[in-house]
């Protein structure tokens, strides 16, 4: 699973788990929709930038050739199931800058998005009419802390540029797999058969509870993200009675959400459980300095089963929740390893000709958490950062709900898809969980 020298300037080695599960995810929907990838990474940031504006062009250009030279990753491509990373000579480097730093004359990101070509490698795009800066990265590039722990490291490099920004030797900074760095072999035909069990104890009893949705009937639409903002004020009172009772601010808007979608519940499907895979962010769990922002173009996280009995109250759901998340990688000495073989398990089996996977209604939870901790808001006198918005392209299905506070406001993106689902369903459904939060914290 190791980086290997195959000639000169390139680099290879095999993509693994959840790397895998995206390659081929983004392969398959890319050759049904117009090279679209399934689970393209958007994230925005709104800034204010202190430089000459005849000198901005040039100093984010060099800014993002220092990150590619501190962060290879960024510029690797995929070749089948073998990630390529190839030490550019100038013409090379010149133009992969010139394909992966766009200026736009769109009149903002969500207009960008609007209209947004699929991209082949991780893309930089600035917005002057906006002062917005895009990235767009397919999953099995990086992740969503890894995203946010780039944009700390782009604006650093913004603020601080390197005297020389040199190439050569990146290759010794390109993310290992995760298997490398957990330092886990190959595994014996009884770790296979616990990661198998991990992984079906998902796959036989999903989907859950889930609004309607008309995918895998109707072809793909647009990919959207839907924002919803709360007021400091509000945020405020929301946090401080997650304190009181002991509970994530994740955990209370999660359950909010399952309580959006039982009102809202597609009367056809399953009403008696809920069925997910909840996310983890693995870093914390690394040694150093896989556990920092010099890796953070890498896929650091796994999937993990979650499954509750139907109907619930919402407390009931919460502190239920809040276990979950607290406990399932934290309490468990043996998850770490045995994830890494449940998301080979998981990237081999989708890509069986008799492999018919559950197509849920609901969206997948992603909780970034509290986002200074990874971007602050400025950098130096030159970068102020003024507002942050992650979210996904939805191609195939499986919608995205993203949770995270900045500038100590709670905010909720939905990523989706609106040929399979409604606008205003989504809006409905978000409009829901504030509702729900207002009356179970705030009443």
């Amino acid at each position: 699973m190791s980086w290997k020298k195959v000639s000169e300037r390139r680099w290879e080695r095999p993509v693994t788990g959840m790397e895998g599960y995206f390659v081929y995810t983004g392969s398959v929907s890319a050759a049904h929709c117009d090279g679209r990838h399934q689970y393209t990474i958007f994230s925005k940031l709104k800034v204010d930038l202190d430089i000459n504006p005849a000198d901005i062009e040039a100093s984010l250009k060099r800014a993002w050739k220092q990150l590619r030279s501190e962060q290879p990753q960024i510029a690797t491509t995929v070749d089948g199931t073998t990630m390529v990373y190839e030490v550019p000579d100038e013409t090379a480097l010149q133009e992969w800058l010139a394909s992966t730093f766009v200026v736009s004359p769109a009149a903002d990101a969500e207009e960008l998005y609007c209209n947004v070509e699929p991209i082949k490698q991780v893309t930089l795009y600035y917005i002057p009419n906006s002062s917005e800066l895009v990235l767009r990265a397919q999953h099995y590039t990086i992740d969503g802390t890894g995203t946010l722990l780039l944009w700390d490291r782009y604006l650093a490099a913004l603020a601080t540029p390197a005297e020389e920004v040199t190439f050569g030797g990146e290759h010794t900074r390109l993310a290992p797999s995760i298997e490398e760095v957990l330092k886990v072999s190959e595994p014996t035909p009884e770790e296979t058969e616990k990661a198998t069990a991990l992984l079906m104890s998902y796959a036989t009893k999903a989907p859950g509870v889930g609004p309607v949705s008309k995918v895998g009937t109707v072809p793909a639409g647009r990919s959207q993200n839907a924002e919803m903002t709360f007021p400091s004020l509000t945020t405020e009172a929301i946090v401080k009675v997650c304190k009181e009772k002991g509970i994530s601010v994740t955990s209370a808007v999660h359950a909010a959400y399952i309580q959006a979608i039982i009102k809202h519940a597609n009367p056809n499907g399953t009403l008696s459980r809920y069925v997910s895979l909840g996310l983890f962010n693995l870093r914390p769990y690394l040694p150093k300095p896989y556990n920092t922002g010099e890796y953070g173009a890498s896929v650091y996280y796994t999937p993990l089963p979650l499954d509750l009995d139907l109907p619930t109250q919402f407390w009931e759901t919460a502190h239920a929740l809040d276990k979950y998340y607290r406990t399932t990688v934290k309490d468990d000495p043996e998850i770490l390893p045995l994830h890494t073989h449940m998301t080979r398990v998981l990237s081999q089996a989708i890509q069986l000709p008799e492999y018919q996977g559950p197509i849920p209604g609901d969206a997948q939870i992603s909780s970034l958490g509290i986002v200074e901790r990874y971007v602050q808001h400025t950098y130096g006198s030159t970068v102020k950062v003024l507002d942050v918005k992650m979210g996904v392209d939805i191609v195939l299905g499986m919608s995205m709900f993203f949770i995270y506070t900045f500038y100590d406001r709670l905010r909720l993106v939905y990523s989706f898809n609106d040929g399979y689902e409604e606008p205003a369903h989504i809006s409905m459904y978000l409009e829901e969980v504030q509702k729900v939060l207002t009356e179970e914290l705030l009443a």
